[in-house]
C-alpha cells in the first residue's frame, strides 16, 4: 500500500504540476504576444501531458486543487515579470532542467507497473528542456513540441 499511496502522491503532483504549467504558459502568452503561437504550444504540451497522467490516477483531483494551481500560476507569472523571450527562455530553463533530474530520480523508485508512466512524464519535461536549447541558440524548436502534441494527444475515434 505504501508504493501505490507513494507513486499515486507523485502521479496526482505530476499531474497538478502540468495543470499549473498550462495555465502559466497561457497566462504568459498574454504577457508575450509576439511569442503567443509557442506559448500557446507549450500550454498544449502541458495540457496533454496532464491528460495522460490523469488516466494513471486511482481518483480524480478535485476541481478545488486544479483553481488553486492555476491560482499559483497566475502569481507566478506576476512574480516572474517576463518582459522578453530571452529572459523567459533563461528564466525557465534552470526549472526544466532541474525538474528532469527530479523526474529522472523518481523513475529510480517508480513501481514497476507504473515506470512506463513515470518515464513518459520524464520525457515531457526533456522536449521542453531541447525545445529551450533550440530556442535559445536560435534555431527553432517549435517541431519538438508539435511532434510530442501529435504522438501524446488522445486520438479522436
Amino acid at each position: 500500500m505504501q508504493t501505490t499511496d507513494t507513486s499515486q502522491g507523485y502521479l496526482r503532483d505530476a499531474y497538478l504540476g502540468e495543470i499549473r504549467g498550462e495555465a502559466t504558459f497561457r497566462l504568459l502568452a498574454e504577457v508575450l504576444p509576439e511569442r503567443a503561437g509557442d506559448l500557446h504550444m507549450l500550454a498544449e504540451v502541458e495540457r496533454v501531458t496532464a491528460a495522460y497522467l490523469s488516466h494513471h490516477l486511482l481518483s480524480p483531483v478535485s476541481t478545488e486543487a486544479e483553481a488553486a494551481c492555476r491560482a499559483a500560476a497566475k502569481r507566478r507569472v506576476t512574480a516572474m515579470a517576463i518582459d522578453s523571450w530571452a529572459a523567459l527562455l533563461a528564466g525557465v530553463t534552470p526549472i526544466v532542467q532541474a525538474a528532469v533530474e527530479k523526474f529522472k530520480a523518481a523513475e529510480a523508485h517508480a513501481p514497476r507497473e507504473l515506470l512506463p508512466v513515470y518515464q513518459a512524464f520524464t520525457a515531457h519535461e526533456l522536449v521542453l528542456a531541447d525545445y529551450l536549447r533550440l530556442e535559445q541558440e536560435g534555431k527553432g524548436g517549435a517541431h519538438l513540441l508539435e511532434n510530442y502534441i501529435e504522438r501524446v494527444a488522445p486520438k479522436a475515434p
